[in-house]
């Protein structure tokens, strides 16, 4: 994928937020009586805090025919299948499942908020190596509480 510049990069990385929201919030509706109503939640404000940074950061909008791209594009990076995508790899099956499935997820964006950090300079690049970070810690945090699951917890 490529950005243009800082704009362009915070753009996205909002697109890739409002994605998992999008995916968590309908979630919560759709397996309303699943055991993972808790670990959603707490994932999904996760999610919000990333947006409200990004959007806060925020700067120039792209035109509106670049804005159609950089979404088009955003969509095939995070939470590509949505919420069918996820549920077809038993994602919502139990609390272990949705945490590897959103570990899955975060490992992906550690990957592209590097990659973005590593192509603009100033302000945004170290906005995109800070959150690099707290996706990084999310997904530790993540392996923690996969690891301290109950064996009976595996399926």
């Amino acid at each position: 994928m490529q950005v243009r510049d800082t704009a362009e990069a915070l753009y996205i990385a909002c697109e890739m937020e409002k994605r998992a929201i999008r995916l968590y919030e309908r979630a919560l509706a759709v397996f309303a009586d699943g055991p993972c109503q808790e670990a959603i939640r707490a994932i999904l404000a996760d999610e919000r805090r990333h947006l409200a940074r990004f959007t806060e950061m925020g700067g120039e909008t792209p035109d509106f025919t670049r804005a159609q791209l950089l979404a088009a594009q955003a969509a095939g990076v995070l939470f590509t299948g949505g919420l069918i995508e996820a549920q077809r790899k038993g994602a919502f099956d139990s609390v272990l499942r949705l945490y590897q499935y959103a570990a899955e997820e975060e490992r992906d964006a550690v990957a592209r908020y590097g990659e973005f950090a590593s192509r603009v300079d100033g302000p945004a690049a170290a906005a995109f190596r800070q959150i690099e970070m707290e996706e990084s810690g999310h997904l530790k945090k993540l392996n923690e509480m996969i690891s301290a699951l109950p064996a009976s917890a595996e399926e």
